[in-house]
């Protein structure tokens, strides 16, 4: 099998040849260490570069616009995007920084909001570069946002609880500016080249998630539900990214047309052993190495002893893919990385054929 036939037979379900592997690459030590370089920022040619490096069968490629699309800068390490949001650079918040102000407050401030043009010239260049150079074919998975990630960067979480209650029509009118325009982005996404999409979605805390469940049925899910139809119409798997206890929302979310569930959170009580008996026919399952205990403070031998045990579990009759769950961040030793990659490529190697 390609890295690209692996990937996407687990998202079916399926037996691959071995489990593959898969991550957020959001570590420039990383980068350095397998490539001879710190990319200043996340593009195409490096991610799809370092992914082969790890023997990863899929990589992540944002569409331009994400996040910190043509930013322009205030001051020292402070910015607004093309969205209007303000962020914040550190350090260790590469490749996606922090937002410290929104535009969109009131309805006021909505009525005079003019979202980005989504078809603008350049913004599939980095999936374009990633295919170029993609020679070991990995799986190319375009990343767009969901509605209430959207909220979330323009609104802030305080703003979205308010709404909730006070006017959820301010919530359902953001909404709708965004899947318009991720719309549009999943579907240059494919053109361009990806053969799966990511769409980031939190829905919960490290204890639970972040709505009533009435709440987030009527409120939350039909917009999110709106950009996954969407999305799977194009002939594409659907991923989602969930940080956090979603516990409450899988029965919910097994009724979309998502192909897959990440990261299953370890530290938020997201319990891979019974996910994988509940819902390992409905959905691929990815990630659930910790990466806030083990990974970042484990030695190589307890990473090693984490990956075959998530492995043991989850690999058996397919659709399981091994990563972390979150990303690899500059807080993991690369020689830990090393090691989940080489665990995963050889003992997911002989999984299937014992």
């Amino acid at each position: 099998m390609t890295r690209q036939e692996r990937f996407l037979a687990a998202l079916r379900v399926q037996q691959p040849d071995r489990v593959p592997l898969f991550d957020f690459l959001f570590q420039q030590p990383m980068y350095e260490a397998l490539l001879g370089r710190r990319p200043e920022r996340y593009n195409g040619r490096d991610a799809v570069a370092c992914a082969s490096a790890l023997n990863h069968d899929g990589v992540w490629l944002p569409f331009g616009g994400f996040s910190g699309y043509r930013p322009r800068f205030l001051r020292d390490n402070v910015y607004q995007d093309e969205w209007g949001t303000t962020y914040q650079k550190e350090p260790s918040s590469w490749p996606i920084d922090a937002p410290i102000d929104y535009p969109i407050k009131t309805r006021a401030d909505l009525s005079g909001y003019r979202p980005p043009d989504p078809t603008l010239p350049g913004r599939d260049a980095e999936i374009v570069a990633a295919r170029d150079a993609n020679e070991e074919r990995v799986a190319l998975l375009g990343g767009v946002q969901g509605p209430l990630t959207t909220a979330w960067l323009l609104m802030g979480f305080e703003n979205i609880c308010y709404a909730l209650h006070d006017d959820p029509s301010l919530l359902a009118d953001v909404f709708r500016i965004s899947n318009e325009f991720f719309k549009e982005a999943a579907l240059r996404s494919v053109a361009a080249g990806c053969v799966g999409m990511w769409v980031s979605e939190d829905l919960g805390d490290s204890h639970r998630g972040f709505f009533k469940l009435a709440d987030y049925r009527r409120h939350v899910l039909p917009p999110f539900v709106e950009l996954v139809d969407f999305i799977a119409s194009l002939g594409v798997p659907v991923l989602l990214h969930s940080c956090g206890c979603i516990n409450a929302f899988l029965d919910d979310l097994a009724q979309t047309r998502i192909s897959s569930i990440h990261p299953l959170q370890r530290t938020a009580k997201m319990d891979l052993r019974s996910v994988k008996e509940k819902y390992g026919r409905r959905f691929c399952l990815i990630g659930n190495i910790d990466s806030t205990r083990t990974l970042p403070f484990g030695t190589p031998a307890q990473v090693a002893a984490e990956a075959r045990e998530a492995i043991d579990i989850a690999a058996p009759g397919g659709g399981f893919i091994l990563a972390s769950d979150h990303s690899l961040h500059d807080g993991i030793p690369v020689e830990n990385v090393r090691e989940l990659c080489r665990v995963g490529t050889e003992y997911g190697g002989s999984f299937y054929s014992r």
